[in-house]
């Protein structure tokens, strides 16, 4: 499996009543976003909740997933986050993802116990890929996990056969540049914010998996081919634009905000699940203000049609 293009970390949508998954707006929303640039969706990432979802959870929303794109007749990846505190249950939610439809896990470094350090990372992701049935994506979050996966580990995990690629949601270009750069040519780099897609890019990055590309799937994809047609003025106005949308999205309103942001896009964004909580009034028209501003949306005609 390569690592390239545009991924969309999927919100896991919630019945506004039971709170439970629904799985059938889980199907609508895929149906949408199966006519769109994207090449793949990540579940159970950040953007899906991850740490509230149980393992039998994630691999359900996983096979609604698979067969809402097949019966959809296209052919994007699915990546599950499958981290859990311990090896053990990690391996186990990762071979669950396997059999219901996953083409790789995404998985966080261990960040409970910090005096682990790199060599407890490293044991773990190692222990982890062997076991896998399927390929192993990297998450470097340290903005949620208090850990950086730092540029040396990630580069000698990179030789690991099974382990692929990494999501590096950090912002630190150096630490991307030397990954990107020093990585074999079988290792993927993506950049983890569409605030620095094109940053991501220009050090050698192969794509991203960006929250802001579930509402804005056509304007990441259309910065990705400026960026590779060498069109730089067309690529550096769209990241801006994507960066202005991005930023209110995730640093500033966070999954709330990415849920309502859904729901009046005529997604199903739906409540999120305690301990988060859902965006007020004035939370909401703050955001939206921010998102008509980047007058994205003129790209996004799939929402209309779908």
């Amino acid at each position: 499996m390569i690592l390239e293009g545009i991924y969309a970390p999927v919100p896991t949508p919630f019945d506004l009543k039971s709170g439970d998954i629904s799985h059938s707006a889980m199907e609508d929303n895929i149906r949408r976003w199966a006519v769109t640039s994207l090449n793949g969706l990540v579940i159970c990432g950040s953007n899906g909740e991850l740490p509230f979802i149980s393992v039998s959870e994630r691999a359900e929303l996983t096979r609604t997933a698979k067969l809402a794109l097949e019966k959809s007749g296209v052919d994007k990846k699915i990546i599950t986050g499958t981290f859990m505190h311990s090896t053990r249950e990690t391996i186990d939610c990762s071979v669950r993802a396997a059999d219901a439809g996953a083409d790789a896990v995404l998985i966080l470094p261990p960040h409970y116990f910090k005096a682990a350090g790199m060599s407890g990372a490293k044991k773990f992701f190692e222990e982890t890929a062997n076991s896998s049935p399927i390929p192993i994506v990297l998450y470097n979050m340290p903005g949620n996990t208090g850990v950086n996966l730092d540029a040396e580990t990630v580069i000698e995990l990179s030789r690991h056969p099974n382990i692929i690629g990494v999501k590096d949601t950090s912002g630190d270009m150096t630490q991307m540049c030397r990954i990107a750069n020093e990585c074999g040519e079988n290792f993927s780099v993506f950049c983890g914010s569409g605030n620095y897609l094109l940053p991501s890019l220009a050090v050698g990055a192969s794509g991203g998996t960006l929250a802001v590309a579930n509402l804005y799937p056509e304007s990441a994809a259309r910065l990705l081919k400026a960026c590779m047609e060498s069109d730089m003025p067309r690529a550096r106005a769209l990241q801006y634009r994507l960066m202005l949308a991005s930023d209110a999205l995730t640093r500033k309103f966070g999954v709330p905000g990415l849920k309502a942001s859904m729901d009046r896009a005529g997604l199903y964004g739906g409540p999120c699940r305690s301990p988060l909580s859902d965006l007020g009034d004035d939370e909401k028209h703050r955001l939206f203000d921010a998102l008509d501003s980047t007058g994205l949306d003129e790209y996004e005609s799939w929402r209309h049609i779908c």
